[in-house]
């Protein structure tokens, strides 16, 4: 796995905001964002087929850590 290449956050901040896409960008239903606090934000862009399976691993994520229909939840994340 080490010799696969990977995206760096230098690679999104060298190309910004949109050169990383690997759909037009007319297929893009979401954007998350970092804050730029460490320096230019990181933009990451989600088509539909992204946002279902984020969607579907998020529920199987929450439902392994004891989280059942009724449950309040606050998920928090740095990005």
């Amino acid at each position: 796995i080490a010799r696969f290449p990977y995206t760096t956050k230098a690679d999104l901040r060298e190309t910004y905001p949109f050169g990383m896409f690997a759909v037009p960008r007319e297929k893009i239903r979401r954007l998350h964002a970092s804050s730029g606090t460490t320096g230019r934000p990181t933009v990451v862009g989600y088509t539909d087929n992204d946002l279902s399976n984020w969607a579907d691993l998020v529920a199987r994520s929450l439902r392994a850590a004891g989280a059942r229909p009724g449950d309040r939840v606050h998920v928090s994340y740095g990005y």
